[in-house]
């Protein structure tokens, strides 16, 4: 236990320890030495050095403390890559009646049979997706998870302004592997492609409409998540808030103990 006490006086600032570390030395050899005393010597450790700190060097000393911290904890999340590609119905002529509402109408329905159980285990299986969740979660709650957060498709109302004859949607992918994610996205496109074929088909389709890709799937650069740099950041300012408000309490506290009773 001694030794304990021994690690924990190295705390104290250097000019300290030169001026009583025999005597310090001399009185351990006298006492029996408990966790309290450790624990005792340590907090006392460092709130001399604190309190010989300026309020900079706490401040600075917290910063990067936290932006060091901050930094491990992004490193340690698995980087999600993005793809996105963008899609638009366009009809031939003029169009007629509430076109981008059926268009909408069109869209949603497409999107229900590509986002189906049915359909995202085919793709699940067909890329070899989610390898190590599939030997440990059901498959339900797998698609589950992919559609609630792996997949965003939503209209682009910027693609087609004010025309009624056009409706553009964006459909996003994201996951671990970046040419997986622009698979994934590729795989959606298609299969976007076949529901508009089948509905043609089947007749429900306005005369001369007409499904295309406006922008085919990305292969993404950099992850999408998470922001590291975002994560340093705030590690960043939130140690220097820290470290302002140590600082400030210390000096608060010395305050309070040096104050003379009246």
């Amino acid at each position: 236990m001694k030794q304990w006490v021994r690690v924990a006086s190295c705390f104290y600032p250097a000019s300290w320890r030169r001026r009583y570390a025999m005597e310090f030395d001399a009185l351990l050899d006298e006492v029996d030495a408990n966790w309290k005393d450790v624990f005792d010597i340590l907090k006392g450790a460092l709130t001399m050095q604190f309190t010989s700190w300026n309020l900079k060097s706490i401040a600075v000393a917290f910063a990067v403390t936290g932006a060091a911290i901050a930094a491990a904890v992004a490193f340690s999340i698995p980087s999600q890559y993005q793809s996105t590609s963008v899609m638009q119905i366009t009809t031939a002529g003029s169009a007629q009646g509430d076109a981008r509402s059926d268009f909408t109408k069109h869209i949603n329905k497409m999107e229900q049979e590509v986002l189906s159980r049915t359909s995202l285990q085919r793709l699940i299986v067909g890329l070899g997706l989610y390898q190590s969740q599939r030997r440990e979660k059901p498959i339900e709650d797998i698609v589950q998870d992919m559609r609630n957060h792996e997949i965003n498709i939503k209209p682009i109302h910027e693609a087609g302004g004010n025309r009624q004859d056009a409706v553009a949607f964006s459909i996003s992918t994201t996951y671990p592997d970046a040419k997986l994610a622009q698979a994934m996205n590729r795989e959606l496109v298609s299969r976007f492609t076949e529901q508009n074929v089948i509905a043609a088909r089947a007749g429900y389709l306005r005369m001369g409409e007409n499904l295309e890709v406006l922008d085919p799937a990305s292969l993404p650069r950099k992850p999408f998540y998470p922001a590291r740099g975002w994560f340093a950041f705030t590690g960043l300012f939130a140690g220097l808030l820290a470290g302002l408000a140590v600082s400030y309490a210390l000096r608060w506290r010395i305050t309070i103990v040096r104050r003379p009773a009246h």
